[in-house]
């Protein structure tokens, strides 16, 4: 199989963490072979949807023969519709040009299966898509109105507010009751961009669980703690990957969830839970496959694209 990822630069690419890199691991392990590509270098030759790639061989910086994760071994265009599998995995935020990428991606032939599929990228915001199942979610109001943001603070007296188009952790600030109204300004830029609002979990300070799910399936998860004197679980802010295993609760978020996400053509996901209540569903670059992989001791990278072949 040929499969192109689509993806931030390889020289970016923190390679004894990083889930896409993992991923291209396992096709070249399992003999596929594996190209680089940015967003930018997509474009329609009437209805093809070309692209400018990079074939690459992978090698397993975890063994004392590679310090460096990828050789370039070609660089060529190509019609894209030639290829089996196209990765979507650049990372967040979903911007106009990851909006207008997934758009073009559309038109690729269905013989060409895309992860995850473009428009269950569109159609599931990952602050958002945690409210279609709100039987499971803190209290929250979707909003750029200081008032409401005010009143949510009061009666719950503790909240967390956070950008709609946000990610890593970036955006996001506390709020107490009775603290200055600036804040809430601030974070809705003078009332002009919706925020997410949201009831503060005290168990936010026992971590949250990141639950990585194959075609609605839970692979498993891990416990993201944040740094000392830090209140953010995030990796990116400085939180740590520990081992956890999933309770009843857990297993029941993911079933209610699993045939939203098969019917969404979300093949690979991870969905974040504070205290047994979902807060975000990542359906764009989903990260914790290798830190799962190593607490599990399974090659959760080779089942992934195991169930592509």
């Amino acid at each position: 199989m040929r499969h192109a990822f689509i993806m931030n630069e390889l020289e970016s690419v923190k390679a004894w963490k990083d889930t896409t890199y993992f991923l291209m691991l396992a096709c070249v392990e399992r003999g596929h072979r594996v190209g680089y590509l940015n967003q930018q270098s997509l474009r329609l030759n009437h209805n093809q949807v070309h692209a400018n790639i990079i074939w690459v061989d992978v090698h397993d910086v975890h063994d004392d023969d590679h310090d460096k994760p990828f050789t370039i071994l070609e660089s060529t265009s190509i019609n894209l519709g030639e290829v089996d599998v196209v990765w979507i995995r650049t990372d967040p935020p979903f911007d106009r040009r990851y909006f207008y990428a997934t758009l073009l991606l559309d038109y690729l032939p269905e013989r060409t299966r895309v992860l995850n599929r473009p428009s269950g990228i569109r159609n599931w915001n990952e602050k958002l898509a945690a409210l279609l199942y709100p039987e499971f979610t803190p209290k929250t109001v979707v909003t750029n109105d200081v008032d409401e943001i005010k009143a949510l603070a009061e009666r719950h007296q503790r909240i967390i507010i956070k950008p709609i188009d946000g990610y890593g952790g970036k955006g996001i600030v506390f709020y107490n009751a009775g603290d200055r109204e600036q804040v809430i300004v601030d974070a809705t830029h003078q009332g002009s961009h919706w925020v997410i609002a949201q009831a503060y979990l005290q168990t936010a300070a026992e971590g949250d669980k990141r639950i990585l799910l194959l075609n609605g399936e839970p692979l498993g998860g891990i416990l993201r703690l944040h740094a000392e004197g830090a209140e953010l679980n995030n990796l990116d802010m400085g939180g740590s990957a520990n081992p956890v295993e999933l309770d009843q609760r857990d297993l029941e978020i993911c079933a209610a969830m699993k045939y939203g996400f098969i019917d969404q053509g979300v093949f690979f996901a991870g969905i974040d839970i504070i205290g047994g209540m979902l807060i975000e569903v990542n359906v764009t670059s989903p990260t914790g496959l290798q830190e799962l992989s190593q607490f599990n001791q399974t090659a959760y990278h080779h089942q992934i694209i195991a169930a592509l072949e």
